[in-house]
């Protein structure tokens, strides 16, 4: 393995992580700020016992900026940030994949 590639494995992990406590923080302000809304999306949590059709829910409100129709200044910002922020993680993610293929394939 080369350092390039374990360097990106550790960015990955720790942008993750920082994704994390950003879902966190959103679904917490949801449950807290706007309990109507929260129990519309399925109570949604970071916990597995929710599955994935709870992530999807939650990732389909915030795609469609649904966030934005609250009057919460605050967590609509938190909203496009988290949003933000998973998008640039995914296309990082998929670079990091064509990456590997692509140095796979040069070994």
């Amino acid at each position: 393995m080369s350092t390039t590639f374990l360097i990106l494995l550790a960015v990955l992990a720790f942008s993750a992580l920082v994704g994390l406590v950003l879902q966190h923080w959103f679904l917490s302000r949801l449950r807290k700020q706007h309990p109507l809304v929260w129990e519309t999306l399925g109570r949604p949590t970071l916990s597995l016992n929710h599955g994935m059709q709870s992530y999807l829910t939650v990732w389909r409100f915030l795609w469609r900026r649904e966030h934005q129709t609250l009057e919460d200044l605050r967590t609509i910002m938190l909203g496009d940030f988290l949003r933000s922020y998973m998008t640039g993680y995914l296309l990082l993610l998929i670079s990091a994949i064509v990456a590997l293929m692509l140095n796979q394939r040069a070994d």
